[in-house]
């Protein structure tokens, strides 16, 4: 359960005493007071403790937040200081890139025993198991292996158990099924591996084992490369986001469809709640 300005109950209560004990105050200068309520005062004691610990500053408080209060390791996490490069990198205002990030982000990029969160797709297992070792070849491991090679979607069963389906998929061929799978926090598929700069897919994985920032690095390396056609027009994704051309930021991202999926309602709903904070903050 994420918390967020407007809850209320027994878990802000607890919260608030927390970050009293840590000695943070609210935005009055005056001791919280902890009476379960997640106002303007608890959400700017929330976003100093957060970019005290350099944990992403959103005044929300998810696991990571959590993670930090009870004082344990966030190495791994994303950064607050890595918006900020990703901002000067790209040249975009924190807040446009802090919006993006924040929509598509995937809440933590690890599973609880530490390995990167994964959604295997069997129907591109399928595809690269075609090219490489022939039609012949891939239909009768789908008919042997319908849950990690198949011409169709699907087949999700969530979290740890996408592991499951990986390792079987890479007991047939490994290149293929890392290929076959999108990674991290922020969800890209490893066989954009070359595309993106890597020296092989297993870099590509490799460093989406060592933190969260590679998370990000290779959501950057995806917003720098990729590109689309839109009115009959060639449109440069990182353009389009300098720009603020939602519309062609959403549909090269999402596809055509963005509209039907809420993407734009989400969109908004993140940057209507991080605009008062990095509303002003320009990319160097």
């Amino acid at each position: 359960m994420i918390l967020k300005f407007g809850s209320k109950g027994n878990e802000v209560i607890t919260l608030q005493q927390q970050l009293k004990k840590l000695g943070y105050k609210g935005k009055n200068g005056k001791d919280l007071v902890t009476d379960g309520d997640f106002g303007e005062q608890t959400e700017f004691a929330v976003i100093s403790f957060q970019t005290k610990v350099g944990l992403v500053a959103d005044g929300k408080v998810g696991d990571k937040t959590r993670q930090a209060l009870l004082g344990q390791s966030v190495d791994k996490l994303l950064k607050d200081s890595d918006y900020k490069a990703a901002a000067e990198r790209l040249n975009v205002s924190e807040l446009t890139i802090r919006v993006f990030g924040a929509v598509e982000g995937n809440g933590v990029g690890f599973l609880s025993n530490g390995k990167p969160k994964i959604l295997f797709e069997r129907h591109r297992m399928y595809v690269y198991l075609k090219q490489k070792k022939g039609l012949d070849f891939a239909n009768k491991m789908m008919a042997k292996y319908p849950n990690v090679v198949n011409t169709a979607t699907g087949g999700y069963q969530g979290n740890a158990a996408e592991y499951v389906r990986l390792e079987l998929a890479k007991q047939i061929d490994e290149e293929s099924a890392l290929m076959s799978a999108s990674w991290g926090q922020f969800q890209i598929m490893a066989e954009n591996w070359k595309d993106l700069g890597y020296a092989s897919v297993q870099e590509f994985v490799d460093q989406h084992y060592a933190s969260e920032s590679y998370h990000l690095d290779a959501f950057i390396r995806f917003i720098e490369f990729k590109s689309g056609t839109i009115a009959n027009k060639k449109v440069k994704l990182i353009d389009a986001l300098r720009a603020q051309n939602w519309e062609a930021v959403f549909t090269l991202y999402n596809g055509p469809n963005y509209k039907k999926l809420g993407y734009q309602a989400k969109f908004q709903k993140q940057w209507d709640h991080l605009e008062p904070i990095y509303g002003e903050t320009k990319a160097a």
